[in-house]
C-alpha cells in the first residue's frame, strides 16, 4: 500500500523553551487508505488537521498549506488505484476518503467514519452534495490500467514463443528442418543417378566382353 510522508507534531509533547512552549515535531509514514478527510485549521490551530484511522484525534500538520497537502492525496490515490481519486471534496476546504465514512447524519453536519472519528461543522447542502458526487465516482468506469495489461500481454507472447521455439528445437533434433530434408533428399537422389550410370556402364562393358 503507498505511503504518504508528513510533518506532524508529536502527541503529548511540549518542551519549554525561554518560558515559551513548543511542540516537538516528528515525520510519519501513512498509508492513504488510512488517511480519512483533510481539513483548514479548527478551533485555536493555525495548520491544517488530518484524520487518520485509529489515531483517535485529528493530526495537525505544522508548515504545510492545504493545498499542497490536498494535492499529495489525490497523487497518492490516482497512483494507488489506478487512476480512481477517492478523495472528494466536502465544500470549502474539506476533503473526505469516501471509502472510509461509514455514515452521513445530514441533520447533524457530521460525517462519521469507520472507526467512530466524527467530522462536524458540515451543513445538509454540501453533505447532499457529497452524497451525489460519491455515487457519480462509484459508478464511473474504471480505466483500464494499459501498463500492467501489456505487461502481462508480453509476458504470454514471450512464453507462447518460447514454447513454440522449444517445440521447433525438438522437430530439428529428430528430423531436422525442412531445408535440411530437400538437401538431404537431393543429394540421394543425385548419388542414386550415379550409381545407376555406373552400374549401366558395367553392365555395358560385361556385354561386350561377352
Amino acid at each position: 500500500m503507498k505511503t504518504i510522508q508528513f510533518t506532524t507534531y508529536k502527541k503529548s509533547s511540549k518542551n519549554n523553551d525561554k518560558g515559551r512552549k513548543r511542540k516537538s515535531k516528528i515525520v510519519i509514514d501513512l498509508e492513504v487508505n488510512k488517511i480519512m478527510a483533510l481539513t483548514t485549521a479548527q478551533g485555536d490551530g493555525k495548520w491544517p488537521r488530518l484524520y487518520v484511522a485509529d489515531y483517535g484525534e485529528p493530526l495537525e500538520l505544522p508548515n504545510q498549506s492545504f493545498e499542497e497537502t490536498e494535492k499529495k492525496l489525490i497523487e497518492a490515490s490516482l497512483s494507488e488505484y489506478h487512476n480512481v481519486n477517492k478523495f472528494l471534496s466536502v465544500g470549502p476546504k474539506v476533503l473526505v476518503n469516501y471509502d472510509t465514512v461509514l455514515r452521513i447524519r445530514k441533520t447533524l453536519g457530521e460525517v462519521v467514519f469507520y472507526d467512530d472519528q466524527i467530522l462536524s461543522g458540515l451543513d445538509t447542502e454540501i453533505l447532499t452534495e457529497y452524497e451525489k458526487q460519491v455515487e457519480i465516482e462509484k459508478n464511473k468506469p474504471r480505466e483500464l490500467n494499459w501498463d500492467g495489461a501489456k505487461l502481462v500481454i508480453d509476458k504470454f507472447a514471450k512464453w507462447q514463443k518460447e514454447r513454440t521455439d522449444q517445440k521447433a528445437n525438438k522437430c530439428t533434433k529428430k528430423f531436422g528442418t525442412l531445408d535440411d530434408k530437400l538437401v538431404t533428399n537431393g543429394i540421394l537422389v543425385l548419388i542414386n543417378i550415379v550409381l545407376s550410370l555406373i552400374l549401366i556402364i558395367m553392365i555395358g562393358i560385361l556385354l561386350y566382353r561377352l
